[in-house]
Protein backbone atom coordinates (compact mmCIF):
# COMPACT_ATOMS: atom_id res chain seq x y z
CA UNK A 1 0.00 0.00 0.00
CA UNK A 2 1.40 3.63 -1.06
CA UNK A 3 2.58 5.22 2.05
CA UNK A 4 0.23 8.04 3.43
CA UNK A 5 1.53 11.46 3.63
CA UNK A 6 3.37 12.32 6.85
CA UNK A 7 1.56 15.91 6.87
CA UNK A 8 -1.92 14.07 6.27
CA UNK A 9 -4.74 15.96 8.14
CA UNK A 10 -8.28 15.88 9.69
CA UNK A 11 -9.26 19.24 8.18
CA UNK A 12 -9.43 20.43 4.56
CA UNK A 13 -6.94 23.30 3.83
CA UNK A 14 -7.59 25.69 0.68
CA UNK A 15 -5.61 24.04 -1.56
CA UNK A 16 -7.14 20.61 -1.05
CA UNK A 17 -10.63 22.31 -1.19
CA UNK A 18 -9.52 23.30 -4.47
CA UNK A 19 -8.40 19.12 -5.23
CA UNK A 20 -11.61 17.90 -4.43
CA UNK A 21 -13.37 19.80 -6.28
CA UNK A 22 -11.43 19.55 -9.01
CA UNK A 23 -11.77 15.78 -9.00
CA UNK A 24 -15.71 16.12 -8.38
CA UNK A 25 -15.80 18.23 -11.89
CA UNK A 26 -13.36 16.16 -13.86
CA UNK A 27 -15.91 13.01 -12.80
CA UNK A 28 -19.06 14.58 -12.84
CA UNK A 29 -18.64 16.16 -16.05
CA UNK A 30 -17.79 12.91 -17.00
CA UNK A 31 -21.22 11.98 -17.79
CA UNK A 32 -21.57 15.07 -19.50
CA UNK A 33 -18.73 14.17 -21.92
CA UNK A 34 -20.53 10.63 -22.33
CA UNK A 35 -23.69 12.18 -23.51
CA UNK A 36 -22.75 14.79 -26.28
CA UNK A 37 -20.80 11.57 -27.80
CA UNK A 38 -23.26 8.33 -27.66
CA UNK A 39 -25.57 10.07 -30.32
CA UNK A 40 -22.55 9.18 -32.68
CA UNK A 41 -20.30 7.16 -31.10
CA UNK A 42 -21.19 3.22 -30.13
CA UNK A 43 -20.93 2.64 -26.36
CA UNK A 44 -18.38 0.36 -26.69
CA UNK A 45 -16.43 2.79 -28.78
CA UNK A 46 -16.78 5.44 -25.94
CA UNK A 47 -15.30 2.91 -22.84
CA UNK A 48 -12.72 2.02 -25.78
CA UNK A 49 -11.35 5.64 -26.81
CA UNK A 50 -11.95 6.69 -22.73
CA UNK A 51 -9.61 3.58 -21.35
CA UNK A 52 -7.03 4.38 -24.20
CA UNK A 53 -6.69 8.04 -23.65
CA UNK A 54 -6.81 7.41 -20.05
CA UNK A 55 -3.94 4.55 -20.17
CA UNK A 56 -1.95 7.24 -21.97
CA UNK A 57 -2.10 9.40 -19.56
CA UNK A 58 -1.59 7.16 -16.33
CA UNK A 59 1.40 5.62 -17.88
CA UNK A 60 3.32 9.00 -18.33
CA UNK A 61 2.37 10.12 -15.30
CA UNK A 62 3.73 7.17 -13.25
CA UNK A 63 6.87 7.38 -15.51
CA UNK A 64 7.42 11.10 -14.32
CA UNK A 65 7.03 10.22 -10.56
CA UNK A 66 9.13 6.89 -10.99
CA UNK A 67 6.95 4.39 -10.15
CA UNK A 68 6.70 1.03 -11.85
CA UNK A 69 3.55 -1.19 -13.48
CA UNK A 70 2.99 -4.76 -11.13
CA UNK A 71 4.74 -7.57 -12.57
CA UNK A 72 3.94 -10.94 -12.21
CA UNK A 73 1.08 -12.93 -14.05
CA UNK A 74 -1.08 -13.07 -11.06
CA UNK A 75 -0.62 -9.54 -10.83
CA UNK A 76 -1.48 -8.99 -14.18
CA UNK A 77 -4.37 -11.00 -14.17
CA UNK A 78 -5.99 -9.38 -10.95
CA UNK A 79 -5.75 -6.38 -12.39
CA UNK A 80 -7.39 -7.86 -15.56
CA UNK A 81 -10.32 -8.66 -13.52
CA UNK A 82 -10.36 -5.01 -12.28
CA UNK A 83 -10.34 -3.75 -15.72
CA UNK A 84 -13.35 -5.89 -16.32
CA UNK A 85 -15.57 -5.11 -13.31
CA UNK A 86 -14.32 -1.49 -12.48
CA UNK A 87 -14.04 -0.01 -15.58
CA UNK A 88 -14.50 -1.98 -19.12
CA UNK A 89 -18.09 -3.69 -18.01
CA UNK A 90 -19.93 -0.63 -15.79
CA UNK A 91 -18.62 1.75 -18.45
CA UNK A 92 -20.17 0.03 -20.91
CA UNK A 93 -23.41 -0.43 -19.34
CA UNK A 94 -23.32 3.57 -18.62
CA UNK A 95 -22.82 4.45 -21.63
CA UNK A 96 -25.24 2.31 -22.94
CA UNK A 97 -27.96 3.96 -20.50
CA UNK A 98 -27.03 7.29 -21.22
CA UNK A 99 -28.70 7.06 -24.55
CA UNK A 100 -32.02 6.50 -22.97
CA UNK A 101 -31.60 9.00 -19.70
CA UNK A 102 -30.35 12.42 -18.98
CA UNK A 103 -26.73 12.69 -18.32
CA UNK A 104 -27.91 14.32 -14.72
CA UNK A 105 -29.88 11.07 -13.59
CA UNK A 106 -27.37 8.13 -14.66
CA UNK A 107 -24.67 10.21 -12.46
CA UNK A 108 -27.72 9.81 -9.71
CA UNK A 109 -28.07 6.37 -10.25
CA UNK A 110 -24.37 5.31 -10.76
CA UNK A 111 -23.91 7.24 -7.16
CA UNK A 112 -25.45 3.70 -5.75
CA UNK A 113 -22.35 2.07 -6.55
CA UNK A 114 -20.73 2.41 -2.61
CA UNK A 115 -24.30 0.58 -1.40
CA UNK A 116 -23.99 -1.96 -3.90
CA UNK A 117 -20.67 -2.70 -3.09
CA UNK A 118 -21.76 -2.61 0.97
CA UNK A 119 -24.51 -5.05 -0.55
CA UNK A 120 -22.04 -7.39 -1.74
CA UNK A 121 -19.52 -7.63 1.13
CA UNK A 122 -21.97 -8.16 3.47
CA UNK A 123 -23.27 -10.82 1.74
CA UNK A 124 -19.86 -12.36 1.59
CA UNK A 125 -18.98 -11.51 5.30
CA UNK A 126 -16.45 -8.87 4.65
CA UNK A 127 -18.46 -5.95 6.17
CA UNK A 128 -20.78 -6.09 9.36
CA UNK A 129 -24.33 -5.43 8.89
CA UNK A 130 -26.56 -2.76 11.28
CA UNK A 131 -29.51 -1.49 11.11
CA UNK A 132 -28.08 2.24 10.43
CA UNK A 133 -26.59 0.66 7.24
CA UNK A 134 -29.61 -0.86 6.25
CA UNK A 135 -31.40 2.30 6.82
CA UNK A 136 -28.73 4.37 4.23
CA UNK A 137 -29.76 1.83 1.74
CA UNK A 138 -33.52 2.03 2.01
CA UNK A 139 -33.07 5.75 1.81
CA UNK A 140 -30.99 5.62 -1.22
CA UNK A 141 -32.85 3.27 -3.31
CA UNK A 142 -35.71 5.57 -1.79
CA UNK A 143 -33.97 8.40 -3.40
CA UNK A 144 -33.08 7.18 -6.64
CA UNK A 145 -36.70 5.83 -7.56
CA UNK A 146 -38.06 9.03 -6.91
CA UNK A 147 -35.14 10.78 -8.81
CA UNK A 148 -35.56 8.37 -11.41
CA UNK A 149 -39.50 8.75 -11.54
CA UNK A 150 -39.56 12.01 -13.20
CA UNK A 151 -38.58 10.25 -16.52
CA UNK A 152 -40.32 6.69 -16.67
CA UNK A 153 -42.48 7.73 -19.76
CA UNK A 154 -39.59 8.26 -21.39
CA UNK A 155 -38.98 5.31 -23.73
CA UNK A 156 -36.19 2.60 -22.70
CA UNK A 157 -35.62 4.11 -18.92
CA UNK A 158 -36.51 1.17 -16.69
CA UNK A 159 -33.45 -0.75 -18.93
CA UNK A 160 -31.30 2.01 -18.63
CA UNK A 161 -31.79 2.12 -14.83
CA UNK A 162 -31.07 -1.48 -14.87
CA UNK A 163 -28.23 -1.32 -16.77
CA UNK A 164 -26.47 1.20 -14.37
CA UNK A 165 -27.90 -0.49 -11.21
CA UNK A 166 -25.85 -3.84 -13.13
CA UNK A 167 -22.70 -1.18 -13.34
CA UNK A 168 -22.95 -0.34 -9.45
CA UNK A 169 -23.00 -4.19 -9.08
CA UNK A 170 -19.72 -4.55 -11.22
CA UNK A 171 -18.63 -1.47 -9.14
CA UNK A 172 -19.11 -3.25 -6.12
CA UNK A 173 -17.48 -6.75 -6.84
CA UNK A 174 -14.69 -4.96 -7.86
CA UNK A 175 -14.04 -3.27 -4.69
CA UNK A 176 -14.48 -6.28 -2.99
CA UNK A 177 -12.50 -8.24 -5.39
CA UNK A 178 -9.60 -5.49 -4.81
CA UNK A 179 -9.79 -6.22 -0.81
CA UNK A 180 -9.31 -9.84 -1.21
CA UNK A 181 -6.39 -9.71 -3.68
CA UNK A 182 -4.83 -6.30 -4.70
CA UNK A 183 -4.72 -3.63 -1.81
CA UNK A 184 -1.69 -3.51 -0.42
CA UNK A 185 0.51 -5.67 -2.88
CA UNK A 186 1.43 -2.51 -5.11
CA UNK A 187 1.41 1.42 -4.98
CA UNK A 188 -2.37 2.25 -6.15
CA UNK A 189 -1.14 4.68 -8.82
CA UNK A 190 1.09 1.68 -10.01
CA UNK A 191 -2.60 -0.92 -9.27
CA UNK A 192 -4.92 2.10 -11.12
CA UNK A 193 -2.20 2.72 -14.25
CA UNK A 194 -2.03 -1.11 -14.76
CA UNK A 195 -6.27 -1.35 -14.47
CA UNK A 196 -7.33 1.24 -16.90
CA UNK A 197 -4.48 -0.17 -19.25
CA UNK A 198 -5.91 -3.79 -19.16
CA UNK A 199 -9.37 -2.12 -19.27
CA UNK A 200 -8.33 -0.50 -22.88
CA UNK A 201 -6.69 -3.78 -23.89
CA UNK A 202 -10.18 -5.72 -23.38
CA UNK A 203 -12.41 -2.57 -24.74
CA UNK A 204 -10.26 -2.04 -28.00
CA UNK A 205 -10.41 -5.39 -30.00
CA UNK A 206 -14.45 -5.06 -28.17
CA UNK A 207 -15.60 -2.52 -29.79
CA UNK A 208 -13.81 -3.34 -33.01
CA UNK A 209 -15.83 -6.27 -33.02
CA UNK A 210 -19.10 -5.69 -32.10
CA UNK A 211 -19.73 -2.26 -32.61
CA UNK A 212 -19.61 -0.22 -35.88
CA UNK A 213 -16.50 2.04 -36.65
CA UNK A 214 -18.07 5.76 -35.68
CA UNK A 215 -18.61 7.79 -38.86
CA UNK A 216 -15.63 10.34 -38.60
CA UNK A 217 -17.19 12.38 -40.18
CA UNK A 218 -20.24 12.91 -38.24
CA UNK A 219 -17.66 13.58 -35.54
CA UNK A 220 -17.86 17.05 -34.61
CA UNK A 221 -14.80 19.32 -32.60
CA UNK A 222 -17.56 18.93 -29.58
CA UNK A 223 -17.89 15.21 -30.06
CA UNK A 224 -13.88 15.09 -30.36
CA UNK A 225 -13.48 17.24 -27.64
CA UNK A 226 -15.97 15.32 -25.26
CA UNK A 227 -14.25 12.04 -26.05
CA UNK A 228 -10.04 13.54 -25.61
CA UNK A 229 -11.87 15.12 -22.03
CA UNK A 230 -13.02 12.08 -20.94
CA UNK A 231 -9.99 10.24 -20.95
CA UNK A 232 -7.55 12.97 -19.94
CA UNK A 233 -9.37 14.42 -16.81
CA UNK A 234 -12.44 11.99 -16.19
CA UNK A 235 -10.03 9.13 -16.37
CA UNK A 236 -5.84 10.12 -16.00
CA UNK A 237 -5.85 12.81 -14.48
CA UNK A 238 -9.13 12.29 -12.15
CA UNK A 239 -7.47 9.34 -10.67
CA UNK A 240 -3.73 11.17 -10.13
CA UNK A 241 -5.89 13.87 -7.83
CA UNK A 242 -7.86 11.30 -6.29
CA UNK A 243 -4.39 9.67 -4.39
CA UNK A 244 -3.13 13.22 -4.07
CA UNK A 245 -6.08 14.00 -1.95
CA UNK A 246 -5.57 10.86 -0.27
CA UNK A 247 -2.34 11.40 0.68
CA UNK A 248 -3.21 15.09 1.65
CA UNK A 249 -6.14 14.49 3.92
CA UNK A 250 -6.54 10.80 4.41
CA UNK A 251 -9.13 8.32 2.34
CA UNK A 252 -12.11 8.87 5.26
CA UNK A 253 -12.24 12.62 3.95
CA UNK A 254 -11.69 12.04 0.32
CA UNK A 255 -14.48 9.85 0.17
CA UNK A 256 -16.66 13.20 0.35
CA UNK A 257 -16.43 13.49 -3.31
CA UNK A 258 -18.89 10.43 -3.41
CA UNK A 259 -21.29 13.16 -2.51
CA UNK A 260 -20.79 16.31 -4.90
CA UNK A 261 -19.98 14.01 -8.65
CA UNK A 262 -24.05 13.85 -8.96
CA UNK A 263 -24.63 17.85 -7.85
CA UNK A 264 -21.79 18.59 -10.50
CA UNK A 265 -23.59 16.19 -12.93
CA UNK A 266 -27.02 17.40 -12.44
CA UNK A 267 -26.01 21.02 -12.27
CA UNK A 268 -23.70 20.28 -15.87
CA UNK A 269 -26.38 18.51 -17.82
CA UNK A 270 -29.09 21.21 -16.71
CA UNK A 271 -26.86 24.09 -17.47
CA UNK A 272 -24.76 22.83 -20.58
CA UNK A 273 -27.69 20.72 -22.08
CA UNK A 274 -31.29 21.79 -20.94
CA UNK A 275 -32.10 18.62 -18.75
CA UNK A 276 -34.52 19.08 -16.75
CA UNK A 277 -33.37 20.21 -13.20
CA UNK A 278 -36.67 19.59 -10.98
CA UNK A 279 -38.13 19.70 -7.73
CA UNK A 280 -38.59 15.76 -7.57
CA UNK A 281 -34.92 15.12 -9.12
CA UNK A 282 -33.26 17.44 -6.47
CA UNK A 283 -35.38 15.81 -3.65
CA UNK A 284 -34.22 12.33 -4.64
CA UNK A 285 -31.28 13.10 -5.36
CA UNK A 286 -30.68 14.67 -1.97
CA UNK A 287 -31.98 11.32 -0.03
CA UNK A 288 -29.61 9.50 -2.29
CA UNK A 289 -26.92 11.12 -0.70
CA UNK A 290 -27.86 10.80 2.47
CA UNK A 291 -28.51 7.52 2.29
CA UNK A 292 -25.13 6.67 1.06
CA UNK A 293 -23.47 8.51 3.65
CA UNK A 294 -25.25 7.08 6.29
CA UNK A 295 -24.91 3.62 4.69
CA UNK A 296 -20.94 3.85 4.16
CA UNK A 297 -20.43 6.05 7.43
CA UNK A 298 -17.05 4.83 9.50
CA UNK A 299 -16.13 2.29 7.09
CA UNK A 300 -12.60 2.17 6.45
CA UNK A 301 -11.17 1.23 3.31
CA UNK A 302 -7.78 1.77 1.24
CA UNK A 303 -7.16 4.02 -1.52
CA UNK A 304 -7.82 1.12 -3.88
CA UNK A 305 -10.67 -0.09 -2.89
CA UNK A 306 -12.09 3.43 -2.69
CA UNK A 307 -11.38 4.15 -5.94
CA UNK A 308 -13.10 0.73 -7.18
CA UNK A 309 -16.30 1.24 -5.92
CA UNK A 310 -16.47 5.43 -6.46
CA UNK A 311 -19.23 6.16 -9.28
CA UNK A 312 -17.00 7.78 -11.98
Amino acid sequence: MAATSPDVRSTFAPRDVAVLLSLATMWGLSFLFIKVAVPVVAPLWIVAARCAVGAVVLLVVLRVRGTSLPRGLRSWWDLTVLAALGNALPWGLMAWATQFLPSGLVSVVNALAPTSTLVIAFAVGLEPASLRRALGLVLALCGTAIAVSSNLAAPGTLLAVLAIVLATICYGGGTVYAKQRVSGTHPPLAIATGQVFMAAVLSVPAAAVFAPFPDVAAITPAIAGSLVALGVFGTGLAFLAFYVLIARVGATNSIMVTYLIPVVALLAGAVVLGEPLTVVVIAGTALTIVGIWLAQRERHTTPVEQLAELPR
